[in-house]
């Protein structure tokens, strides 16, 4: 997504690291086939900066990947599409995101498509456009989103454990203070608690990590 402004500490380089050495445990990243690996949790919970710092692990056993974000895939742009989450929860969820393209996206990837067209979001106009990713030098693809677990594809999952009290600040050190005081205020006058818990919570699998 442009706008996004992702910055890597060496705490998230660490768990990078952890996760990497049980991953290559069972995975081997260095030969055929091309593998998916998806990161999922709460929004603020860590999926961006895990996503790039396994992406910056990877790179250093030379390993090249990708990272897609779910952002670029929600079927409304950005500001658009909270505003329409403000009108109704029955507008919040996984609907919002076209996760047929995702999986078509991953499903490409893996079969070895040297050419990939994904959506690309650009935050700051609110706008949806495409955009062409050469994915002939990548073995790996890493996708981050609260709900890409609802495509197929991945060849290992990993699920952040934590709730939106544990996310509050990463919410805040990204500049979302409006987006986050307009949802408790309409959180509060449709379930009369000034308290927001997960709308959706991910199911796991045998290949998941919870973090």
């Amino acid at each position: 997504m442009i706008g996004d402004i992702i910055e890597l500490k060496e705490k998230h380089l660490a768990i990078a690291k952890e996760i990497i050495a049980i991953l290559k445990q069972r995975l081997t990243f260095q030969t055929p086939p091309k593998i998916a690996i998806g990161v999922a949790g709460e929004s603020g919970s860590g999926k961006s900066v895990t996503a790039f710092s396994l992406q910056k692990v990877l790179e250093q056993e030379h390993v090249k990947s990708i990272v897609m974000q779910m952002d670029d895939y929600f079927k409304l742009p950005p500001k658009t599409n909270h505003e329409n989450r403000l009108k109704s929860l029955d507008n919040v969820g996984v609907h919002e995101v076209d996760l047929e393209k995702l999986a078509q996206n991953i499903k490409a990837f893996k079969n070895g498509d040297s050419e990939i067209e994904k959506p690309l979001v650009n935050y700051k106009e609110n706008s949806i456009g495409t955009e062409k990713i050469d994915a002939s030098e990548y073995d790996v693809v890493i996708v981050e989103g609260t709900y890409i677990f609802e495509a197929e594809g991945f060849d290992y999952k990993i699920f952040i454990d934590r709730n939106y009290r544990d996310t509050y600040e990463n919410r805040m050190e990204r500049n979302r203070d409006e987006k986050v005081i307009s949802w408790k205020k309409f959180w509060k006058s449709n379930t009369g608690s000034s308290g927001i818990s997960k709308i959706m919570r991910i199911l796991s699998s045998e290949k998941t990590i919870n973090l």
